[in-house]
């Protein structure tokens, strides 16, 4: 009798850690299976550049890329402006800076450093917001103040990608 009840003991057991083992996996399925821009502010935006990505390093790295490539073209209109004063000038100047972050950040999402890649992005986030103080007091086109607008929001979404990010 007492085998009968190790072994019914024993079977219990592992049909409850299969039953458990079953529901961690269909968790990671759904979990990895959501729509990383659900975290964002601007989901509209971040959808555009993510274009259905799952995988959450592989959308912030495409957003993080997206935003390099538009912050070169911003500081290079902000070149032709940039001596006529005002907020262009400081736009160009924190163009570079934010570029040299969003480059590191590259590196922390190949490294799985999740903190340093937070640091990164908040860092090139607050570049974009000086950039946006300058142009509000500035003069400068509208244009101009709509596309710092832009890298803006998608600095703050690839922050909030980040918070995704395993460490």
């Amino acid at each position: 009798m007492s085998t009968n009840l190790h072994l019914a003991t024993a079977v219990v057991v592992l049909l409850l850690l299969t039953a458990s083992q079953s529901g961690v996996a269909a968790r990671r399925v759904t979990r990895g299976g959501r729509d990383p821009c659900s975290v964002s502010d601007f989901k509209v935006l971040c959808r555009s550049v993510v274009k259905g990505q799952k995988n959450v390093n592989a959308a912030t790295e495409v957003s993080i890329r997206e935003l390099m490539k538009r912050t070169i073209k911003a500081k290079e209109a902000a070149k032709i402006g940039r001596k006529s004063g005002g907020g262009l000038k400081t736009c160009y100047s924190n163009y570079d800076s934010a570029l040299d972050n969003l480059q590191k950040a590259l590196k922390n999402i190949k490294q799985n450093d999740g903190f340093s890649l937070n640091i990164n992005l908040s860092a090139s986030l607050t570049d974009f917001d000086t950039c946006n103080d300058a142009m509000a007091g500035g003069k400068g086109s509208n244009v101009f103040a709509k596309s710092t607008s832009t890298l803006h929001e998608m600095a703050d979404n690839c922050l909030a990608l980040s918070t995704l990010v395993k460490q």
